[in-house]
């Protein structure tokens, strides 16, 4: 007994792909460094300030980057919501 077997359709070719979730770039950039007064050298005490003037621009610099490191922190969570 001879069997010739047709089939009505076409062989399927399934390629399975795992997208992973990524943070987005913005969310997980580098902050700045801290500051640290230009030419100081690495193991000056408060980085190098020696002015008032100084301590005022470390505090807004470092303030400034708090705030860039909770909108990520921030953004993440919301993110993470999603």
């Amino acid at each position: 007994m001879l069997c010739a077997c047709a089939t009505t359709k076409p062989s399927v070719i399934v390629d399975t792909k795992i997208e992973k979730d990524r943070v987005p770039a913005a969310l997980i950039a580098p902050v700045s460094p801290p500051w640290r007064k230009a030419g100081a050298p690495a193991n000056a005490r408060a980085d190098g300030a020696e002015t008032v003037e100084d301590l005022f621009t470390r505090g807004d610099v470092n303030k400034s980057r708090l705030l860039v490191c909770t909108a990520q922190v921030d953004g993440v969570r919301a993110w993470n919501k999603e």
